[in-house]
C-alpha cells in the first residue's frame, strides 16, 4: 500500500471526468461513461439525506431512541463447545503470530520485490485494510487476537506495569502512532526490509509500553491497532457479550447500533476517530491533478517568482519540500475537520439555546461521525482487497519470492480480481450514501437524548445535516475528480 497510488489501489479502476458534459471513468485505458453525470449523483444523495433527516424529524420520537437496541443470541451451544474442543482460539492466536513472525523474516532474508515478498501484502493489505473489514462484520475479534497481546500474556508479572497511565495522556499515544503509520503508508516508501524494521520498532514500543504501563492500559489507550479496530467493531452486526459465568455470549444486532448511547470517551479519541476520516479524504484528494496541480503548475504564480523558474523545472530538488508540504497537510487534516465538526455544533448551540457545551456536545456527536469513515475508508480501498489482496494465497505458497510453490497455488494466487467500472462507482456512491445516512440517524438519536424537546433535537440537528451534505459532496467530488496520471 505505501507508494501504491490511488490508480493502483484500485486496481486502475477509478474514474475521472473530462471537462465535457460525458463524465468518463479509466480503467486500464479504457473510457467508462457513466450513466448520468456525476453532479446528479450528488444531487440525488443530497435528496437522500435531506429525505431522511424529514422522515426522522417527523416518525422518530425520544421515547424510541432511549429505548435499548434490540439484540439476538445467536450461535447453538454445540458449536461453542466444538470450538471450545478443537481449541479454536488457541488455533488463531498461533495462526496470527505465525503470520506476523513470518512477515518480518520474509522481509529480511526475502526477495525485495514489493510484489513477490509476502510481508508487504500481508501487512498493508490483509492486515491494515482486511482486518478492518473484519472488525466491522465480526465485532472486536482483535482483542483476543492481537498478536502482541498474545505474545506477552505468558508474561503476567511483566504485563501487569510499573506505574499508573497517565490520565491526561488518554489516547494521544495511539493518535501519534495513527499518524506516523499513514504517513508511513503514503510518504514512506516501504520496502519488505525496511517494512520489518518497522514491526520490530512497533513491536519494542509495544513491549516497553506495557512493561511500564501494564497490559490493559496500554491496549486500551495507546497501541494503534487496538484502538482503530475497537471504534469499528462498535458498528459491527456481530457482538461479544460477556455472561455472569465469565464466557462469551454471541449476539446479532443491526449495524451501527452499537454506537447507539454512546459517548466519546475523551477529545483525543474524538481526534482518532476524525482522522479516521481525514487521512482517507485526504488520500484520495492528493492523487487527483486539481491538488497535484496546485503546487506543481503554480497556478497563482507564488513559487515562480522565488525559484526564478517554473516548479515543473525543479520537480528533483522540490519534490523533498512538497513531500513536506503533503505531510503537514495530513497531520492538520484532523485538527480542520474538528474545527469544521465544532463550528456546526456551535450554530446548533446557537439556535437551541441550550446550556450544553460545545466540547460536551462533541463528544456526544463524536460516534454520529464513524459510519461516514468506514464508508470513506471502504469505497477507497476495497477493490485493493481484490486485486492485490487475494495474491496473499500464491504468496503463502512461496512467501519468500525464492520461486517456491509449496501449496500448489503460487501462480493461480497471484491472479488479481478486475472489478467492473459500473460496479466499482455504484458501489462507492451507494455506501457514502448509506454512511452518512447511518450518521444522520445516529446524530438525531442522540439529539432526542440530549435536548428536552422534539423541536430543540429537529432544530439542532439542522446544521448537522449541512455538515452532512458537505461531507457527502465532497467524498463523491474527490471520487470524481482526474488522477494525477
Amino acid at each position: 500500500m505505501p507508494k501504491l497510488s490511488r490508480t493502483q489501489q484500485i486496481g486502475a479502476s477509478v474514474f475521472s471526468l473530462t471537462l465535457s458534459s460525458i463524465a468518463q471513468a479509466h480503467s486500464f485505458g479504457e473510457p467508462y461513461t457513466l450513466p448520468m453525470p456525476y453532479w446528479m449523483y450528488i444531487y440525488g444523495a443530497i435528496a437522500a439525506l435531506v429525505l431522511s433527516f424529514l422522515i426522522l424529524g417527523f416518525f422518530y420520537r425520544a421515547e424510541q431512541a432511549s429505548r435499548p437496541h434490540k439484540q439476538w443470541p445467536i450461535g447453538h451451544p454445540r458449536l461453542f463447545k466444538f470450538a471450545r474442543a478443537i481449541k479454536l482460539s488457541t488455533l488463531l492466536k498461533s495462526i496470527v503470530l505465525l503470520s506476523f513472525g513470518l512477515a518480518i523474516v520474509s522481509g529480511l532474508i526475502g526477495n525485495q520485490d514489493r510484489y513477490r515478498n509476502f510481508n508487504m501484502t500481508f501487512f498493508w493489505i490483509s492486515f491494515a485494510l482486511g482486518a478492518s473489514y473484519l472488525s466491522a462484520v465480526f465485532g472486536n475479534w482483535y482483542q483476543y487476537l492481537n498478536p502482541w497481546r498474545v505474545m506477552l500474556a505468558p508474561l503476567k508479572r511483566f504485563s501487569q506495569g510499573r506505574q499508573t497511565y497517565p490520565s491526561q495522556l488518554a489516547y494521544w499515544p495511539a493518535v501519534g502512532l495513527y499518524m506516523a503509520f499513514i504517513c508511513l503508508e503514503l510518504f514512506g516508501n516501504t520496502k519488505p526490509f525496511s517494512l520489518s524494521l518497522i514491526l520490530i520498532s512497533y513491536t519494542i514500543i509495544n513491549i516497553l509500553a506495557v512493561w511500564r504501563y501494564g497490559s490493559q492500559n496500554w491496549f486500551k489507550y495507546g497501541e494503534l491497532f487496538s484502538v482503530m479496530f475497537q471504534l469499528i467493531a462498535k458498528m459491527a452486526p456481530l457482538h461479544y457479550q460477556p455472561s455472569a459465568e465469565g464466557k462469551y455470549k454471541l449476539q446479532l444486532r443491526m449495524p451501527f447500533s452499537g454506537l447507539l448511547e454512546q459517548r466519546v470517551e475523551h477529545g483525543s479519541l474524538l481526534v482518532f476517530l476524525l482522522f479516521m476520516l481525514s487521512s482517507t479524504a485526504y488520500d484520495g484528494l492528493r492523487e487527483t491533478s486539481l491538488w497535484f496541480n496546485l503546487f506543481w503548475k503554480d497556478p497563482l504564480h507564488i513559487l515562480e517568482p522565488l525559484l526564478g523558474q517554473h516548479p515543473l523545472y525543479a520537480y528533483l530538488s522540490l519534490r523533498p519540500w512538497y513531500i513536506g508540504f503533503e505531510t503537514v497537510c495530513l497531520l492538520l487534516s484532523p485538527f480542520l475537520y474538528l474545527g469544521l465538526f465544532r463550528l456546526f455544533l456551535w450554530l446548533g448551540k446557537l439556535i437551541t439555546q441550550t446550556t450544553l457545551s460545545v466540547s460536551e456536545l462533541a463528544l456526544r456527536f463524536g460516534y454520529s461521525l464513524l459510519p461516514i469513515a468506514l464508508v470513506y475508508h471502504i469505497t477507497h480501498y476495497y477493490t485493493l482487497l481484490l486485486n492485490q489482496g487475494l495474491k496473499i494465497r500464491g504468496l503463502i505458497s512461496d512467501p519468500f519470492g525464492w520461486g517456491w510453490n509449496l501449496f500448489g497455488t503460487a501462480i493461480s494466487g497471484r491472479l488479481p480480481v478486475l472489478p467492473d467500472m459500473g460496479f466499482i462507482w455504484n458501489s462507492q456512491v451507494w455506501l457514502i450514501l448509506i454512511g452518512h445516512v447511518a450518521s444522520v440517524y445516529l446524530a438525531h438519536a442522540e439529539a432526542l437524548r440530549s435536548f428536552p424537546s422534539q423541536r430543540q433535537a429537529s432544530l439542532s440537528q439542522l446544521p448537522m445535516l449541512l455538515l452532512m451534505v458537505i461531507f457527502t459532496g465532497a467524498g463523491l467530488w474527490i471520487l470524481a475528480q482526474p488522477l494525477q496520471g
